[in-house]
């Protein structure tokens, strides 16, 4: 056998063979060659007798140059990858510091503007651990409970809450996923011997494939209504501002529904868990009366502490209610949840229709709904009444 043809075959398994240790990766197309030209010198030299269109003295010459190309290509193509693994290694390597610099900075001038931004918060921040083994608050949490440490144990702050709101509590955090992400609860927290009402409103996002949980915190102020939830009574148009309504819709042709609605088991709920409770109770139906039937106007009013007045123009809206009142759905009759206090808000109802031919005056027809209104206090059946049924 040549041996010329030997080391370039060998040539070339070596280069293959380094290039495979150097790049950890085998390069399809070499090996193919290699393969064809150990089989094509294995044909020249033991089965020459195979070749019938040349005789293998003449083909030797063509195939030793051919073995020397390849070998040298073979050559090229490894020192080229060392050459460009070289020069990007010394080129990169700075460009990658710089990047790495640059990503820094970025990061820290993130960090730095969103701690600054905690400190313009109001409301006190709370972070999850994304186990829930615990959270860390910030100093706003502290001036607002006066406590003095910013990481906490679930186990210990959910120690300071009140003992019948801690359950409520710990079903809405651990429920908390992507398709559930937020929260709005209230709850009982002791701050110096005493409870105070907070409310945390939370949100979840994913990081990393994991759930994490903030959420922001405040005290309700029972002595600044306005300033809270108790807005959404504070806000409500007094009885004088329901004459000014009813004064001026008597004008119009369009009929009417007058309302008038009493709480009547909000005095019990003042006296079974204090008047705070009773008063978010009041809130929260407020809102959702509104919502479902007031809320393209301005037409719920407040009478007294417990009585409400509401005014429906749509017909649509008062089959609703007519519908809900007839079925004693919770529309009318809502279980409310503030903290762990779980109670009904159950209403009585005097329905008074004031059709376009009425006759009534502004006087009688508040008079109605207030009588109509105490007779469905006073029916043991139901919990309302419609004037002239």
């Amino acid at each position: 056998m040549d041996y010329f043809i030997i080391i370039g075959l060998g040539t070339m398994a070596l280069v293959y063979v380094l290039g495979a240790l150097v790049y950890k990766k085998l390069d399809l197309w070499k090996l193919i060659v290699l393969l064809l030209f150990g089989a094509g010198a294995l044909i020249l030299f033991q089965f020459s007798a195979w070749i019938t269109f040349a005789s293998a003295e003449e083909i030797i010459p063509f195939f030793q140059y051919a073995v020397f190309a390849v070998a040298i290509l073979f050559a090229l193509t490894f020192r080229r990858k060392i050459r460009i693994t070289q020069n990007l290694t010394d080129y990169d390597f700075f460009e990658l510091e710089k990047e790495l610099e640059e990503i820094k900075s970025a990061s820290d001038l993130l960090r730095n503007r969103y701690i600054a931004t905690i400190g313009l918060v109001s409301e006190a921040l709370l972070f999850y651990n994304d186990d829930l083994s615990g959270l860390f608050v910030t100093d706003q949490f502290l001036r607002l409970t006066d406590t003095n440490h910013n990481d906490w144990t679930l186990e210990n702050y959910v120690a300071l809450i009140h003992e019948d709101d801690q359950t409520a509590y710990l079903s809405t955090v651990k429920k908390m996923t992507k398709k559930s992400p937020g929260f709005d609860m209230k709850y009982r927290f002791k701050r110096g011997g005493i409870y105070v009402w907070l409310e945390e409103k939370g949100r979840v996002f994913e990081f990393e494939k994991k759930i994490h949980i903030i959420s922001v915190i405040r005290a309700i102020d029972m002595k600044l209504f306005p300033e809270t939830l108790i807005h959404e009574i504070d806000s409500l148009p007094t009885e004088q501002q329901l004459v000014q309504y009813l004064n001026q819709a008597l004008k119009e042709p369009e009929p009417f529904y007058f309302i008038m609605i009493q709480l009547t088991n909000i005095p019990d709920i003042n006296s079974r868990f204090g008047r705070d409770v009773g008063n978010l109770m009041i809130a929260e139906y407020v809102k959702k009366m509104r919502y479902h039937f007031a809320k393209d106007v301005n037409s719920i009013f407040r009478i007294t502490g417990i009585q409400f007045a509401l005014i429906i123009k749509e017909q649509r809206k008062y089959d609703v209610l007519l519908r809900a009142l007839q079925s004693g759905g919770d529309l009318v009759n809502l279980m409310l949840n503030i903290g762990g206090i779980q109670q009904v808000v159950y209403p009585n109802l005097g329905i008074v229709k004031h059709e376009p031919w009425s006759t009534h005056t502004l006087n009688e027809l508040i008079s109605l709904g207030n009588k109509t209104m105490n007779e469905a206090i006073h029916n043991q059946k139901k919990n309302y009444s419609v004037f002239g049924e």
